[in-house]
């Protein structure tokens, strides 16, 4: 057994080494010649490993984007030599695996007339087909509900049983990538001018980074999630995910037995059970309600309210009827930075370093987001010694409020 695992850490120190190298520049072909062996050899988990120590070296993201992309061709005919993982049709894995087909077939409808404008010359077709170009395009946003369950629901589960789980953190960037050039792509599609140069950028990077995705989950993640994660878990991630949704499948209906019995949850060691509380009555000094009646005041507020610990830990989300962003209970208990894209983390860190020293108890921000203002706002939460406690983020639609007028009274 000993052999065996320090085989397993030789080949996964040669494939960390390889792509490292390759990152900082040196050359390939020498490189592919010293890890021969290991490429030859290399399986999904040695991958997953090899991309986290990458992330912990602290490279800069893109760099490491395209690092991994270089080494994933060097590796690609030893990946696919492996058979996909076979799995139940309604499986959470499985089910991701079905909207990746369905992706696959969306994409192959949307070749031709991508190749076609570079063909016309009679411009009411041209125009034509770039309007039936910008209508496939547009259908891709369907996607959105797949990464957002594998980013809110898959990403903090599998976390939580795989320590080395930072590759995780490259995917979404590649998430975000595909998100912007989808979004950039429209805009081009629906200008009045044809900007074929641009187009065809756009359409290679959108078809590029959501055939990345597809390959990583099917022959990489996937494969090294499905042994990773407890087989009872499963079933949890998918009733979390009705709530979110699915892409381009119709709705799998799970087995009524397996769903899952609201015991409340359990964060480091704690669990409240919501059916025993409920009537619990909770003295807040300006007065008493019930658990059950402030988590109707807290879900009924025109605001999404999320709090974390003063060990950045999210302990709680308001579930307001109309949501901005999607919130799952699978967070409960992670970390806020694995909350968001991994970009955006150093100003999650410069804004909780300043709310932890005290410089700092408040700090908003501001989005456009599908034609609505959003104001997003971060609160410190200190106790009665000035001591730091944690935060909250409230968000709040603004766009209708923006609009007021004059007055209107009770009276």
């Amino acid at each position: 057994m000993s052999e065996f695992i320090n085989n397993n850490n030789t080949r996964i120190e040669s494939i960390f080494q390889f792509c490292f190298k390759l990152i900082k520049g040196e050359k390939g072909t020498e490189l592919i010649k010293e890890h021969q062996e290991a490429i030859n050899s290399v399986i999904p988990n040695d991958i997953v490993i090899a991309v986290h120590r990458l992330v912990e070296a602290n490279l800069p993201m893109n760099d490491l984007k395209i690092g991994i992309n270089k080494a994933l061709n060097v590796f690609h005919k030893t990946i696919v030599s492996r058979p996909k993982i076979q799995l139940s049709p309604n499986h959470f894995l499985g089910i991701m695996m079905r909207e990746n087909r369905a992706l696959e077939k969306c994409l192959t409808e949307i070749k031709p007339l991508a190749k076609k404008i570079n063909l016309l010359k009679d411009e009411n077709e041209l125009v034509q087909t770039l309007s039936n170009l910008k209508l496939k395009v547009e259908e891709l946003a369907e996607i959105e509900k797949h990464y957002s369950r594998k980013e809110n629901v898959f990403f903090p589960y599998f976390e939580n049983q795989y320590p080395e789980y930072k590759c995780l953190g490259v995917m979404w960037s590649i998430h975000d990538d595909i998100r912007k050039v989808r979004k950039d792509l429209v805009e081009v599609l629906g200008e009045s001018s044809c900007n074929l140069n641009r187009i065809n950028k756009l359409m290679g990077d959108l078809f590029f980074f959501m055939n990345t995705i597809i390959f990583r989950e099917d022959y990489l993640l996937f494969p090294v999630a499905v042994n990773a994660v407890s087989d009872d878990l499963w079933e949890e991630m998918n009733q979390q995910s009705l709530e979110i949704g699915f892409s381009f499948i119709d709705i799998p209906v799970f087995s009524e037995k397996k769903k899952i019995a609201k015991k409340g949850f359990v964060f480091e060691g704690e669990q409240l059970d919501t059916i025993q509380l409920k009537d619990t009555l909770l003295n807040f000094d300006t007065g008493l309600m019930t658990l059950q009646q402030a988590m109707m005041l807290l879900n009924n507020l025109p605001v999404d309210i999320t709090m974390i610990d003063e060990n950045d830990r999210v302990r709680f989300f308001s579930n307001p009827k109309d949501r901005f962003f999607t919130r799952s209970k699978a967070i409960i208990g992670r970390t806020v930075q694995n909350c968001h894209p991994p970009e955006s983390v150093h100003v999650v860190d410069d804004l909780l370093k300043a709310f932890k020293s005290g410089e700092k108890d408040s700090e908003p921000f501001w989005i456009q987001m599908k034609s609505r203002f959003i104001l997003i706002q971060y609160f410190a939460l200190r106790d009665e010694d000035g001591n730091y406690k944690g935060c909250i983020e409230v968000s709040q639609d603004l766009t209708d409020i923006k609009t007021l007028e004059g007055e209107k009274r009770l009276m």
